[in-house]
């Protein structure tokens, strides 16, 4: 039996790059599998900052069994970041209309949709998996250690009330149970540590979406495990 998946990654060429790495990796290990990459452009600087060629690499490079749909995005004044949860959010009709599109095209021998993978920092895409009554899986880009220390962070603010976004000035360790030393609260990257962005913020989204409700996580890009 055919049966294809449907890749949602954030926008981002660190994004796109990994998951395009897991969607080749998978189709080479089972030649019942199609998958197709829906691409979420940032609007573009000029035609040809990497992201752009990249991107206009892949919609060349599609296959029968691999296939990329960039939707459109409006262009918007380069002095203006738009905040990337919210650029997300707008998104959603143009992913809708892509997926709908590969549903109606379905035919006797076309491979059938089993489920959807979503970038867990692109976790507001859920809404329109939902109204296709298909699994949805989520996949996580990075390292299980950068996983590892973000799930740690939540459980510290859970059960604790520990925000780690306002450590004070006389915290200068934490301690992770899967680390063999201590780790210092200067080295933690930003994206650790953001309330409104970052790992953590973007953990918060998923759970609040229920992702892994018959679901389930993938760690790493091209060297995905399922959890």
């Amino acid at each position: 039996m055919k049966i294809q998946l449907v890749f949602i990654p954030s926008p981002g060429i660190g994004h796109l790059r990994s998951t395009v790495e897991l969607a080749k990796r998978l189709v080479r290990s089972d030649d019942r599998l199609w998958i197709t990459v829906i691409i979420i452009p940032y609007p573009s600087i000029s035609d040809d900052d990497v992201e752009t060629t990249y991107i206009a690499s892949l919609t060349t490079a599609s296959q029968d069994r691999l296939n990329y749909e960039a939707i459109s995005v409006a262009n918007q004044p380069t002095d203006y970041q738009e905040p990337t949860q919210v650029y997300i959010e707008k998104q959603k009709p143009q992913v809708r209309d892509v997926v709908a599109r590969i549903f109606h095209s379905t035919g006797v021998d076309s491979p059938r949709v089993a489920g959807f993978v979503v970038d867990m920092f692109c976790s507001s895409m859920i809404d329109v998996v939902n109204e296709f009554g298909v699994p949805c899986y989520m996949v996580y880009t990075s390292n299980a250690t950068c996983l590892g220390i973000t799930l740690h962070i939540q459980r510290m603010f859970d059960e604790k009330k520990y925000d780690v976004s306002e450590l004070e000035d006389s915290v200068n360790e934490l301690e992770f149970p899967f680390l063999t030393r201590p780790y210092p609260v200067k080295c933690l990257p930003d994206f650790f540590t953001s309330k409104d962005c970052g790992d953590v913020a973007a953990l918060r989204r998923a759970e609040d979406k229920r992702l892994c409700d018959g679901g389930g996580v993938g760690i790493g890009g091209s060297d995905t495990e399922v959890l």
